[in-house]
């Protein structure tokens, strides 16, 4: 019998992190900003419009060509540094997972429906909090930027997690049974380009903007009907 798994988005799924890493960007952006030369300052608007979905190392490089600053690697890199360092000292502000994931993998793990992560952020930061949530029971799999040459919207990502998915499963399981969850268009269009189906979440835009890009819609997992979820995974009552 096969069926279907999980791809869990950890930043703005998972965690409430997204405004978190807004802010650490732009602390990097500012505190280095002798060195590009300019001064550049992420608006909630731009960054979940243009930056949400790369990973640091391809986000600061459009930040800065976007701006016209010289995007040497060496600053990069620095930029990179900075800003992880003020999310690691900032991990502990977050407590909870955002509202709907308990239920919807405790759900899950009753129906025995494998379930992994697929995210743009650092290992640490993923394992860091899933131990601080007591969620990293659920995720057997987990593919980090460090595990990819291409970040989102590449497929690389979810196209990996998948099969380290499909070989860990103790059932088989098949790419149109199963789903993945996104806040992101860009980690939509990832996940559709690796042959998997989309449920978006308005976490990072409105609700009307995810229907446009996510075969299904919800404003966060608290909201979800659990039995709608059962259906776009083909799962039965039995």
């Amino acid at each position: 019998m096969t069926g279907g798994c999980v791809i869990f988005d950890f930043d703005g799924v998972v965690a409430d992190t997204e405004n978190l890493h807004l802010a650490a960007h732009n602390q990097a952006l500012a505190e280095l900003a002798p060195r590009i030369g300019t001064r550049i300052e992420l608006t909630p608007q731009i960054y979940f419009s243009r930056y949400v979905v790369y990973g640091n190392h391809e986000g600061f490089q459009r930040m800065l060509q976007d701006a016209g600053a010289a995007a040497a690697p060496p600053l990069i890199e620095e930029l990179c540094r900075v800003k992880d360092r003020i999310m690691d000292s900032r991990l502990a502000e977050l407590a909870a997972p955002l509202p709907g994931v308990d239920q919807l993998l405790a759900h899950l793990a009753r129906r025995r429906v494998p379930c992994g992560i697929c995210s743009g952020a650092r290992r640490s930061e993923i394992e860091d909090l899933l131990r601080a949530f007591d969620l990293a029971r659920y995720f057997p799999v987990i593919v980090a930027i460090e595990d990819v040459r291409r970040c989102k919207p590449d497929p690389e990502g979810y196209a990996l997690a998948w099969e380290r998915l499909r070989y860990a499963a103790r059932v088989p399981i098949e790419k149109n049974m199963s789903l993945v969850i996104e806040d992101t268009a860009g980690g939509a269009a990832a996940a559709r380009a690796a042959g998997l189906r989309v449920l978006g979440l308005a976490t990072s835009s409105s609700l009307q903007a995810v229907r446009q890009w996510a075969d299904y819609a919800a404003a966060d997992l608290s909201s979800l009907d659990l039995r709608q979820f059962d259906a776009w995974l083909g799962l039965t009552d039995s």
